[in-house]
């Protein structure tokens, strides 16, 4: 997640909240601020809590059985939205310091991406004013900063990445493999959340 260094610019001490820390990203991102010695502090379903609280988080919120903003204490600096809802989106800008730094991988852009394909959704979601509009809306209204985040080729985050894997402060969890014949049966045990963990489909 360079976007955490390179869009929110997090140092070492800064809070940082993952909104939706059981999956992969979240997971991942979650490692990686501890990694660069930020407090984190993340919501996730009941079946992640101890996962989450393992991986070095401060404090794993069941968002299912607690109220996100009576039981979070404090506010953060940075705030990574992996589930990019308007419920979401109010709660993470709500627990921002001023100045602090509101990421979404869930924002318009991504939206039409997924309805009409990157080569129609990205410059349809760029034309909007969306973006733009929430920026300025937030910076006066809350002084924070607000970003979607994209995918990006980025040789420096996939060293630190690779670094951080060596080192062993960066695990995906692989849940199950199946073999390339059964993609359809991979598929259906994501889609019904019969697997939380990453799938992996093995080439023979």
């Amino acid at each position: 997640m360079a976007c955490l260094k390179s869009t929110a610019r997090i140092t070492e001490g800064q809070r940082l909240l993952v909104i939706g820390g059981g999956g992969a990203v979240g997971f991942s991102a979650i490692q990686i601020a501890v990694a660069a010695g930020c407090p984190v502090t993340t919501t996730c379903g009941n079946q992640t809590v101890n996962r989450l609280m393992a991986a070095g988080a401060e404090q794993a919120v069941d968002y299912t059985s607690e109220d996100i903003e009576s039981v979070i204490k404090g506010k953060f600096d940075a705030v990574l939205d992996t589930i990019g809802v308007p419920e979401t989106e109010r709660t993470g800008i709500n627990l921002l310091n001023r100045d602090g730094h509101y990421l979404t991988l869930k924002g318009e852009a991504a939206a039409l991406s997924d309805r009409y394909g990157l080569p129609i959704g990205l410059p349809a979601a760029a034309a909007t004013a969306v973006l733009w509009k929430k920026r300025i809306q937030y910076k006066y209204s809350h002084g924070i900063e607000y970003s979607w985040i994209y995918m990006r080729a980025d040789l420096e985050g996939l060293h630190e990445i690779r670094r951080l894997s060596e080192a062993r402060k960066l695990t995906v969890p692989v849940e199950k493999t199946f073999p390339i014949t059964q993609v359809r049966e991979a598929h259906e045990a994501k889609e019904k959340k019969l697997i939380l963990g990453k799938v992996v489909l093995e080439l023979d």
